[in-house]
Order: C-alpha cells, then sequence, then structure tokens
C-alpha cells in the first residue's frame, strides 16, 4: 500500500512535470516517436484549458497504474528507498507508447492501431516491465525450496476487497475512455460499462472452473481473482468495440490466459508474488491482438476509420498492425525498465537485506507490527522437510540483485546468507513471545533440527516464553519435563524443558515470578511482559549439577550442541531475547 502511495506522489510529480508532454505535447517540433510541450502542466486560461486539465487527470490514473503493477511483483524483496526513485523514473516508460497510440503525432496512432482505454500502453507495457523488474530482483528467500506450492496468502480477505474495488473501478477507467457524453458518446461509454461487465463474467466462470480442475473439487480464491482480472485486462482495448457476447468470449480467453500463465512463470523460477506478469502483460497481450479479431466499427464515433476486425470482414490490416504496436510495446518497456532498474540499483541496492527480507518491510522500513508475523514466511523460507542439507545450501547460493558485497557476505562469515544470518533472522521473525501454537511450536523445533545443528552451529539463539507464567522456588530450571530424562525442546506437544547449559555455568535461582522458557544451554533474557527467563546451568563439579551422563544426555537430546553463550540484548519490541549465534566457519556435519 505504501508503494501504491508513491506511485501517485513520485509518479504523479513526474507526470505532471515531463510524462504528460512527452505524450502528448503540442508542440510543432513533436515527432511521430515522442512529443514535446505542456511540460509542468498549466494551460493558461484559455479555451483549451479545460480540455487539457481533464485529460492530463485521466492520463494521470493510466500512469500511475502503470507503475503499480510492477510493484507488485517486486513485493516483499524490493528496497523502499530504490522503489521511491524507480517510481519517478518510471514515468519515462508509460508516456512514450502512450503517445505512440493516443497521441496526434504518434506513429502507432497514424498507422490505425486501436487501443481505447490501455491494453497495451497501461497493462502490457507495466506488465513486461514487472517481468523484468522480477527477473532482476530474483525469487524471495526460500520461495522454490520447497516446490512450486505457493507462499500461504497473506489476507484473502483484502485480496477480495481489493477486486472490489478494481472491478468496480474499471467501470469508470473503460467508460471514460470516451471522453464525454456529447453527441453519441454517451451511448459507447454505456456500451462500455456492459461490455466490461460481461467480460468479467467470462473470465470468473474460468478462473473457477480451472481452479476445480486442477485442485481437484476445491475452490481457489486467486485463481477466482486472476481469471476476472484478465478478463478486464484483456477488454479494456476494445471496451466498446465489441457486442455483448464477444466480451464474454474476450474475457474468458483472457481469464484463463492469466491463469495457466502463473504456473508456467513459477516453473521458471519466475517470482512474480501477485501474478502481474500473468494478469496484465499476457492477459494485456491478447486484449491488444483482440481488437484485430473481435472489432466492430463503431461508425459514429470513428474510433477505428472504418475498420472492423477478421471476424467482422475488415481483413488482416488491423489484426496486422495491432500485432505490430504489441511488439513495440514489449520491446520498449523491457529495454527501458531494465536500464532504469539498472541505474537504480547503482544508486540503492535494489534487493533488501536477508534479514528485512525475513522480517518483513512493515516492520523494518515502517515500524509496523503484526501479531504472529512471519511464521508462514519464515517456514516457507527455512525449513525443507525433504533434506538438511539442501535447504541451507540454497540459500547461501541465491544470487541477489542490489546488495553489496558487505551485505552479501554478512559480519561474520564470508558465505553469502550465512547460517548465522538464516538462523538469528528466523528467530527474529518467527518466535512470538507468549505464542505457544502447535505450529509455532514444531517451527521452532524444526529450525533448530534442520538448520542450525546440521550445519554445526553451537550456541542458543533465543530464550522463548512457552507457556503461561508460574513460580518457582528453584529457578527456572525446575521446569519439569516428561520421565525418563530430558525431552527435545519444543517438541510439539511436550512440556518445556531446561536443559542444563554450559560447563563452567552456574544455577540461577530465587526468580520469583518467570515466564516457562525453552533454553538450551545457558541464556539470560527479558520477555516482552518484562519477566526475567532465566536458564539453569550447572558444572559438573559445581553444588546441584548434574551427573556425567545426564548431562551428556541433555547435549544429545539438545537440537544445538552445548558451548558457553555470550549474552546479547536484543529490543524488547521483538518480544523476546535473541542471541548472536557462534558458527563454525569448516561448517562439521553433527548427525541428528
Amino acid at each position: 500500500m505504501m508503494k501504491n502511495v508513491v506511485d501517485v506522489v513520485f509518479g504523479g510529480l513526474t507526470y505532471w512535470a515531463f510524462g504528460f508532454g512527452l505524450s502528448f505535447g503540442r508542440s510543432h517540433m513533436s515527432l511521430p516517436f515522442i512529443g514535446i510541450g505542456d511540460f509542468l502542466v498549466d494551460p493558461g486560461t484559455g479555451d483549451h484549458m479545460g480540455p487539457v486539465f481533464a485529460a492530463f487527470l485521466f492520463q494521470l490514473s493510466f500512469a500511475t497504474t502503470a507503475t503499480t503493477i510492477v510493484s507488485g511483483a517486486m513485493a516483499e524483496r524490493c528496497n523502499f528507498k530504490a522503489y521511491c526513485l524507480f517510481s519517478m523514473l518510471n514515468t519515462v516508460v508509460y508516456c512514450i507508447p502512450a503517445g505512440w497510440v493516443w497521441g496526434e503525432h504518434g506513429f502507432l496512432y497514424k498507422l490505425g492501431v486501436v487501443d481505447i482505454a490501455g491494453s497495451g500502453p497501461v497493462h502490457l507495457v507495466g506488465g513486461t516491465s514487472a517481468l523484468v523488474a522480477t527477473a532482476m530482483l530474483g525469487p524471495r528467500l526460500g520461495r522454490y525450496d520447497n516446490g512450486l506450492d505457493p507462499m500461504p496468502l497473506g489476507s484473502p480477505t483484502n485480496a477480495l476487497m481489493g477486486l472490489f474495488m478494481l472491478w468496480w473501478g474499471w467501470l469508470a477507467f473503460n467508460s471514460g475512455s470516451t471522453f464525454g457524453i456529447s453527441g453519441h458518446k454517451w451511448k459507447y461509454s454505456a456500451r462500455a460499462a456492459v461490455v466490461t461487465m460481461n467480460s468479467s463474467f467470462g473470465g470468473g466462470f474460468v478462473g473457477l472452473v480451472h481452479s476445480y480442475f486442477l485442485r481437484k473439487g476445491t475452490f481457489d480464491i486467486m485463481d477466482l481473482i486472476n481469471g476476472v482480472l484478465g478478463s478486464l485486462v484483456s477488454v479494456t482495448a476494445g471496451c466498446y468495440l465489441y457486442r455483448p457476447w464477444e466480451a464474454v468470449v474476450v474475457g474468458a480467453i483472457g481469464g484463463a490466459i492469466a491463469c495457466l500463465m502463473m504456473p508456467l512463470w513459477d516453473r521458471m523460477r519466475i517470482d512474480d508474488p501477485v501474478g502481474a506478469t500473468s494478469v496484465h502483460g499476457c492477459a494485456g497481450l491478447w486484449g491488444v491482438l483482440a481488437v484485430g479479431i473481435f472489432a466492430l466499427d463503431p461508425k459514429l464515433l470513428n474510433t477505428t476509420r472504418g475498420r472492423s476486425g477478421v471476424l467482422h470482414g475488415g481483413g488482416w490490416y488491423l489484426l496486422s498492425v495491432q500485432a505490430l504496436a504489441a511488439l513495440c510495446y514489449i520491446t520498449w518497456s523491457a529495454t527501458v525498465t531494465f536500464i532504469i532498474l539498472w541505474i537504480v540499483n547503482k544508486i540503492i541496492p535494489l534487493r533488501m537485506k536477508a534479514h528485512d527480507e525475513l522480517l518483513g518491510a512493515d516492520l523494518t522500513e515502517h515500524l509496523i507490527r503484526h501479531q504472529g508475523v512471519g511464521v508462514s514466511r519464515v517456514l516457507s523460507a527455512l525449513i525443507n522437510q525433504q533434506s538438511n542439507e539442501h535447504q541451507i545450501v540454497s540459500l547461501q547460493n541465491i544470487t541477489v540483485v542490489g546488495r553489496n558485497t558487505e551485505d552479501q557476505i554478512g559480519e561474520h562469515n564470508s558465505t553469502p546468507f550465512s547460517a548465522e544470518d538464516i538462523q538469528e533472522q528466523s528467530c527474529c521473525s518467527c518466535l512470538n513471545a507468549g505464542s505457544s501454537t502447535p505450529e509455532t511450536l514444531s517451527l521452532r523445533f524444526e529450525l533448530r533440527l534442520n538448520v542450525a545443528r546440521p550445519r554445526g552451529i553451537s550456541g542458543e539463539t533465543c530464550c522463548i516464553p512457552t507457556g503461561t507464567q508460574h513460580r518457582s522456588k528453584q529457578g527456572v530450571g525446575a521446569a519439569r519435563g516428561p520421565p525418563g530424562g530430558a525431552a527435545k525442546p519444543d517438541t510439539p506437544g511436550a512440556s518445556p524443558r531446561h536443559t542444563s547449559g554450559s560447563p563452567g555455568g552456574r544455577q540461577f535461582g530465587g526468580v520469583a515470578h518467570v515466564a516457562p522458557c525453552t533454553i538450551v544451554p545457558t541464556t539470560l533474557c527479558r520477555t516482552s511482559e518484562g519477566h526475567l527467563c532465566q536458564g539453569a546451568a550447572s558444572d559438573a563439579g559445581g553444588s546441584g549439577s548434574r551427573s556425567a551422563a545426564k548431562l551428556s544426555q541433555a547435549q544429545q537430546h539438545s537440537s544445538l550442541a552445548l558451548q558457553p553463550a555470550k549474552e546479547v540484548q536484543v529490543p524488547v519490541e521483538f518480544g523476546f531475547c535473541l542471541r548472536k549465534v557462534q558458527h563454525s566457519k569448516s561448517y562439521p556435519q553433527i548427525s541428528v
């Protein structure tokens, strides 16, 4: 949402300053490929003031939409500062092709290319830019380490609310493209609204059918949303040139393209979180070509200059120039977007740091905290149920655009995305104080078992409250475990167990009010509730010590090798305490 606001603020500023002039400049110096004039839009008080201001405001919505399409594809791993700069520069990507097809000087306009409301210059251009951006950024951490299954949907309710807002806003988007209601324009404006709705019927139906057969009788929200949006994108270019039944067909094909292309991009490891490339790029391409097939000459408006599509006896000319226009849109947007992102990356790294990505931009860039944030995110990013070794290696070998060498190698390690970074930030992201659902308990155990231990990482990373507060006469070490010895920490369904710490430690007692914790080995920390949570450490020769056999058993059942631990204070707002992970540069393997 912040990126959408930035698109209007920064993108709107640059569009007012030079974007509108490059599209629709009325100077005699305008060229077939670029407009000149009307920069810093201020037409004065003449008769043309009203039309110019109205055209600027309407085109501004198109310009910001083209950039917003890209923002979705860059979600969850793009540096916000870099995106602000990109938003300002991306105006160029839209305004030039918009002038080609809508400006009187444009070469596509003179060839007879038809695009009423922007399937080409808005959606195809934006979708192509989104493809370039997501390819340059690379996939989110852990996106494809567990196969092609998508990451959990953040908020299905918000996604559906967004669909409704776009759905009804699209009526104004397309109906307003008649640029008036005088004469016969109001008739075609009404037709555009009906055609737009009919297309969404076809796209929504295809989305549901696709989900039903692909997912064996279940109905996926994203398939429905993408089906509807793909249909709206595809009908936009000829929104009042189609008959109602033709709109259903165009929309159904557009919805099918959007739904079918999303898994194809995933197989190519193109991580587009919102499907912008499929919905806007692929469906937009179909929308541009559909005009050459289904368009019916609106004689009262002369939009197509007397030409109709192939199905209405208009011959192949219109389809040919529409295909040429699509090729121009794709070539321009891909080339210029790559150049802009390359320049931005030289100034500000495009990709956020690994720990910021795992914590989430809401927290690291906007200081917004969410209840339970990051559990599913980190589970998808860090836990590989198939292979302990594969997960950590794949994370280490990720090549990230926009990260300098110091960021990539980490503070203490020469390997990109070291195990220290991964393990430390996984704790920050998902282990919230006072949250002991089966999911989080299992996640803690799996993180330690599959990430830290196989990599030879020693030392405890977190001190996490795992239950209600209780009074202890003997300190935290009095927490009871199952009979027969120490339990594996954080095993789902098991009681919290405080195992022995490192040799040379001492037992902490006398804490009157504590939160039960899982501590392996010795950590001193403070929970978000402010209660001390201390680890019971013992020395084999000291008071109250365990026997050597008991200590060995505790070490065996611990998910981390027990070594001396250092205390590191972490801001209380994280809801738990975190210790820097000691790690071995040689990464010796420790059998589970």
